[in-house]
């Protein structure tokens, strides 16, 4: 694949700073080799075969034109609203349609999470569900991690950074508890709490009990719930992935309906079949919820698109090979986790405790050479050299807290490895570093 094929051409304003480091990279002969680009969860060519074949059969005329229905197409709805209840251990606590519902995210997960931000926001300040504060709107977001702040900071809330544990990569629950207890304004704890039980990008499965103690403190402070599981099924064979929709439904069933807070938990199917151009996942919440946010929120900017591939998509997750796949997924991972954990400690030298394999995600973490320590903005330009004169392009981790805490208690800056690709690019990323003499000791 051709990188030049998938971001935007040299000259066009771009934000992203790995496609100003490309074009760099590019426009210097490429002196490393093609890119080997492992920053974003993306490889562009792993997307499920299974999955992809059934683009090519034939399809209703229909799924060429409007759906109408909010909740996406009829058939994959219904197919998700099973799919979600089974793969979550729903129905032996919940009732679809009565104490959930589910709903297809059309347009791709981080669209539902702005649209739920929206909807929370408006109706806070008009007086209609979920308060009738007018302060501004607060997000409890643990970091590093994904870009919950660029969702909510964009509909006009202030985001709290919330550290994560330097121990071990998880919650810092008296952080959240300190946070929600000394806001300002009753306002400020009703916020919006959010969870990634499988951590992007630490690759941290969180424990149950503090995932269980997260919804509690949300449920008292009467704060709205934000669940993003967009990597429930990718984990190591043999894991069970922390729950975080179960526990919540669990724990609402001891709250009377009237003083439940809204809650929304939305799932990714681009990061388990890697297809993430085709943005369709799911967006479960109460009954109620998902109508605002259906009805009112989406319909506010869109229609429901994408047919032809929500209609693949309810083939796909019908199909008993699609968890086969995911079986597969999870094997394979593993080896490559395995592998590239291997060959930092053998290869590059990195000591036990400096690199972080994980155990669910795609993502791989490792720490920025020592050599590099004192420098401002280590992580930047370490990625920058590493890149320049190899060719790999690592991700930075999303969303730390660097400039936040007090030098004493920063941590050591990571790398972040997606672990997508087949195992001889992995390999040949890391020989290249190797022949390089980048490791842990020595650059």
């Amino acid at each position: 694949m051709n990188i030049t094929e998938v971001i935007s051409a040299a000259g066009q304003p771009t934000r992203f700073s790995d496609v100003a480091l490309l074009h760099e990279y590019l426009a210097g002969g490429a002196p490393g080799g093609p890119p080997v680009y492992l920053s974003i969860g993306e490889t562009w060519t792993e997307a499920a075969p299974g999955l992809t074949r059934l683009l090519a059969a034939p399809m209703d005329s229909h799924s060429h034109g409007y759906v109408i229905s909010q909740y996406g197409l009829p058939r994959l709805q219904q197919a998700l609203r099973r799919y979600i209840a089974e793969d979550h251990g729903l129905l032996d606590i919940a009732e679809p349609g009565v104490d959930f519902e589910v709903a297809v995210a059309c347009s791709g997960t981080r669209n539902a999470m702005h649209d739920y931000a929206r909807l929370l926001r408006d109706e806070a300040a008009t007086g209609g569900p979920g308060g009738t504060s007018e302060t501004t709107p607060v997000a409890y977001v643990f970091s590093p991690g994904w870009d919950y702040a660029g969702v909510f900071s964009a509909c006009g809330y202030r985001v709290r950074h919330l550290p994560l544990s330097a121990a071990d990569s998880h919650p810092c629950l008296d952080t959240l508890r300190r946070a929600l207890l000394g806001a300002e304004q009753p306002e400020l704890a009703r916020g919006v709490i959010v969870i990634n039980a499988q951590h992007n990008p630490t690759a941290v499965n969180w424990r149950p009990e503090d995932v269980r103690a997260i919804i509690r403190m949300a449920l008292t402070a009467q704060a709205a719930i934000l669940i993003d599981d967009a990597y429930f099924a990718v984990h190591e064979p043999g894991i069970r992935p922390t729950n975080a929709l179960h526990i919540l439904l669990e724990e609402l069933g001891e709250v009377p309906v009237e003083e439940r807070p809204p809650w929304l938990a939305v799932r990714s199917l681009g990061k388990q079949f890697n297809c993430n151009g085709w943005g369709i996942g799911s967006a479960t919440g109460s009954v109620d919820l998902v109508d605002r946010l259906m009805n009112r929120a989406m319909f506010s900017r869109s229609f429901v698109g994408a047919v032809p591939l929500q209609e693949a998509m309810a083939s796909w997750i019908e199909d008993p090979a699609s968890q086969r796949y995911l079986e597969e997924l999870r094997r394979d991972l593993a080896m490559k986790r395995a592998a590239v954990s291997e060959f930092l400690e053998q290869r590059l030298g990195y000591p036990p405790g400096t690199w972080r394999p994980g155990e669910c995600t795609t993502y791989l973490r490792f720490q920025v050479p020592p050599d590099y320590l004192a420098e401002p903005d280590a992580a930047a330009r370490f990625q920058r050299d590493c890149f320049q004169k190899t060719g790999v392009l690592f991700g930075l981790d999303p969303g730390t807290l660097d400039d936040m805490l007090p030098p004493s208690e920063r941590r050591p800056p990571y790398m972040r490895v997606f672990l997508g690709p087949p195992l001889p690019t992995l390999m040949q990323a890391m020989q290249r570093l190797e022949h390089a003499g980048i490791g842990y000791a020595s650059i």
